[in-house]
């Protein structure tokens, strides 16, 4: 690794702790009102069940529209086929016809509310939703890596994670601690996962792997800083993009594309696959990768600022419980900016997700999903109400 590419992750990693530190240090700080609204989400069993049925009806439907779209000759193969056209061309959405495409997207945004209440049933110690909130986060991770979106599955269990030590905080006033148990399940879990994603590639995705698992583990998370490496030594920072924000902003101006017919703003990524030394080293370059390509060091700064100011937004919200029932959206949207985050380390997933209007969307799928557990709340309320009432009588 040269010093260029050593001095852009180091002062990156710098910069956005840095600036993180210094939007809280600055952020107005509220009095506490003493706020008395339940922040807790309450559960119903019979909602909990038809969504997860639900779910199941969506992914079995996917999977047919799949097999339908790109006909294989087994199950794997079409999935890996319509993986492919996902990532590689730009036909992939074209397997989902309307209402489908509505209907997945609600049934993903589900994962991410099971994901929720597991961590909240696990806090509670609720026996009674921890069964279904469990089967549901598991089928709602099925449901992705049929749709060839590992990415999305794990993003459910980060989420869990996620829920649950914010869950704990609030309860407890301070973080949960950490013992050598949890450490040693922690290290098991990552290994099982790290073994387990190859094996998902090739059995349930159909997709051709490297026939040694350590050698597709090393690559998959030790090829990002070489590449960027390549990148930088090769004069990256003189790029000069055809389109503004070319490589950072690509979702947002291809959505622009699509909605207003510019056939030149919907493009696939400039991103090569590299071999360095012999060994395939995919196409993994970090988030630095494409603030470069697009904006030079400059760009590097500013976005990597402003990257870190939103973060630090959302979870000194989310951190509060300050918001009645939508509390526990506002960690379900942290989870979400939280695991982009962590996937920048492999390429621009902060910008792709976050600052895009599918992530509006994604808001607006949530809230519908919130609809019934407000009218059931609400419902209950009504409930305890007369029963008080004639009580009193």
């Amino acid at each position: 690794m040269t010093a260029a590419a050593f001095t852009v992750i180091l002062m990156g990693c710098l910069l956005f702790t840095t600036s993180a530190e210094l939007f809280e240090r600055a952020a107005p700080k509220h009095v506490d009102c003493g706020d008395d609204r339940d922040s807790r989400l309450p559960f119903s069993k019979t909602y909990a069940l038809a969504l997860t049925v639900f779910v199941l009806v969506v992914m079995f439907f996917s999977l047919r529209l799949i097999v339908q779209a790109y006909p294989s000759d087994s199950l794997s193969g079409s999935i890996a086929r319509y993986n492919s056209v996902v990532k590689f061309t730009d036909d992939g959405t074209d397997a989902f016809p309307s209402p489908w495409d509505k209907l997945r997207n609600l049934a993903s945004m589900a994962g991410y509310l099971f994901a929720f209440y597991f961590a909240q049933s696990v806090v509670e110690k609720d026996r009674a939703a921890f069964g279904i909130s469990l089967a549901g986060t598991v089928v709602a991770c099925v449901f992705q890596v049929i749709s060839a979106s590992r990415t999305m599955a794990v993003g459910y269990i980060f989420c869990f994670v996620v829920s649950y030590v914010m869950l704990r905080r609030h309860r407890d006033g301070r973080l949960p601690k950490v013992r050598v148990k949890t450490i040693l399940m922690i290290v098991a879990a990552v290994s099982l996962f790290l073994v387990s994603f190859q094996f998902v590639a090739q059995t349930v995705q159909g997709r051709s792997t490297s026939s040694d698992p350590l050698v597709y583990i090393s690559a998959y998370i030790g090829a990002e800083i070489p590449n960027l490496d390549c990148f930088l030594q090769a004069g990256g920072a003189d790029t000069n993009p055809v389109i503004w924000g070319y490589m950072t902003f690509r979702n947002t101006i291809r959505w622009i594309g699509q909605q207003f017919g510019i056939v030149d703003f919907i493009y696939q990524y400039d991103l090569p696959f590299n071999v360095i030394n012999g060994v395939s080293t995919g196409n993994v370059y970090t988030t630095f990768y494409a603030f470069i390509y697009d904006f030079g060091y400059v760009g590097f700064v500013l976005l990597t600022a402003l990257m870190a100011i939103v973060s630090q937004a959302v979870y000194s919200k989310s951190c509060k419980f300050n918001s009645g029932l939508a509390s526990s959206v506002w960690v379900i949207i942290y989870s979400i900016i939280a695991y982009a985050l962590l996937l920048s380390f492999f390429s621009n997933k902060f910008y792709e997700n976050v600052f895009v209007i599918t992530f509006v969307y994604k808001l607006i799928y949530l809230v519908i999903l919130y609809v019934p557990i407000l009218l059931l709340s609400k419902g209950e309320l009504a409930v305890a109400e007369r029963t008080h009432l004639v009580r009193r009588v």
